[in-house]
């Protein structure tokens, strides 16, 4: 896997402005959809890699009423469709673990049955009938047994989902299935960055604007894994996870609705402050980076944390109205400050907090479906346990 990049220019083809958007009228697509607004918790792998012995998940029902009490209606999760095989719950799986500077997935070396855990979860789950996400980071490395397959397209994913899916739903049904998301941040998972610098130059991803070579590929490859799933279960809704990319904007990609991640790092003036893309390749591996990069982020902040939010609503603006007229509900799963942070004596959580808040008025302000607040819903972090800051903004963001 290749560390994400953000990228901070693209096209505005089609632009338009809000002022322009009242004439087309006050319908809002949300008053027709089931929850009418997500508050949403990224968990991914977290919920069974993390389920040891002390670990963070190791109790179902304390985490799944601790994120209910904190105003959260919506899990994303990584079921690791290509891994585990739900119709053998008995077969003991292995992973082994991360090490203690991973901030999600697992951390700890774990081994179980982890199709038995996934059954005891979801039952708890939809009991509390919240609602939950499916989405896929393909890993293909640490398991024991070896992954069943490795897709090397978004059209051999979407074939692996079909055979999940449908025992997915012989165990849980879909109710509470909000969306499934194929595969986790095109293009940074499941080896396709490497495909296609390989088909297209290693220039193709760094350009202004996709070419329209490159665009067609990739509209070719998602719209016709998401058209093999459609087919098999119209009852669900099904998307493919970006970053915050306007050149995304002139792809013109099928989505049944939008799971977007916003990010400061998209935002050079940012980057270039903090460092960040220059410690990517130290976060798994040592603190040393902590002390600066704090201390920078201080700086930055103090700078230009407003012109790197006006920018941030920007392109929310862009997906928002691409969106609305493509009929594609806008919602982020992760977002809106350091796509990695953890919890360290070096690492002052305060700006990215003070960041979360601004968050909620951006989503109200335009009329996304599914929000978060930070990558860090997890029970293992620090924040976790401040309830009233978390029922604070997710019950502003619902009551809207």
């Amino acid at each position: 896997m290749e560390y994400p990049m953000q990228f901070a220019g693209g096209t505005e083809k089609g632009k338009r402005n809000t002022a322009q958007a009242d004439r087309y009228g006050t319908w809002d697509l949300r008053d027709s959809l089931e929850p009418r607004r997500l508050t949403i918790v990224m968990w991914d792998q977290a919920f069974l890699f993390r389920h040891y012995p002390g670990g963070s998940y190791e109790d179902y029902d304390r985490v799944l009423d601790e994120t209910i009490e904190r105003g959260y209606n919506t899990l994303r999760l990584d079921p690791m469709p290509n891994w585990i095989d739900l119709s053998t719950s008995d077969t003991s799986y292995e992973f082994g673990g991360s090490g203690s500077l991973m901030p999600w997935g697992g951390d700890k070396p774990v081994r179980g049955p982890m199709g038995r855990w996934t059954e005891d979860f979801m039952q708890k789950v939809l009991k509390r009938k919240l609602n939950y996400t499916l989405s896929a980071w393909w890993l293909d490395g640490g398991c024991k047994p070896a992954p069943i397959r490795i897709p090397a397209s978004h059209t051999e994913a979407s074939g692996i989902w079909l055979g999940f899916l449908a025992e997915w739903k012989r165990h849980f049904g879909f109710d509470g299935c909000v969306y499934v998301d194929i595969c986790n941040e095109v293009p940074y998972f499941m080896g396709t960055l490497a495909r296609l610098k390989k088909q297209f130059g290693d220039a193709a991803w760094d350009s202004a604007a996709f070419s329209p070579e490159l665009a067609a590929h990739l509209a070719a490859d998602i719209n016709g894994g998401l058209r093999l799933l459609r087919r098999e279960f119209p009852e669900l809704r099904f998307t493919a996870s970006l970053h915050g990319d306007p050149r995304w904007l002139d792809v013109p990609l099928e989505l049944d609705c939008q799971d977007i991640h916003f990010y400061t790092d998209a935002d050079p003036r940012w980057t270039d402050r903090t460092r960040f893309g220059e410690f990517m390749p130290r976060f798994f591996k040592d603190t040393e980076w902590h002390k600066e990069f704090n201390e920078r982020c201080a700086r930055a902040g103090k700078a230009m944390i407003p012109m790197a939010r006006a920018r941030q609503r920007d392109k929310i603006r862009q997906f928002a109205e691409w969106g609305d007229r493509r009929g594609m509900p806008l919602t982020t799963s992760e977002s809106w400050s350091s796509w990695y942070y953890i919890d360290s004596p070096d690492l002052d959580w305060g700006w990215l907090l003070e960041y979360a808040e601004h968050t909620v008025r951006d989503a109200l302000d335009f009329r996304m479906w599914g929000w978060t607040p930070h990558n860090y819903c997890q029970p293992q972090f620090a924040n976790w346990k401040n309830v009233k800051w978390h029922r604070k903004l997710t019950s502003r963001f619902l009551k809207g």
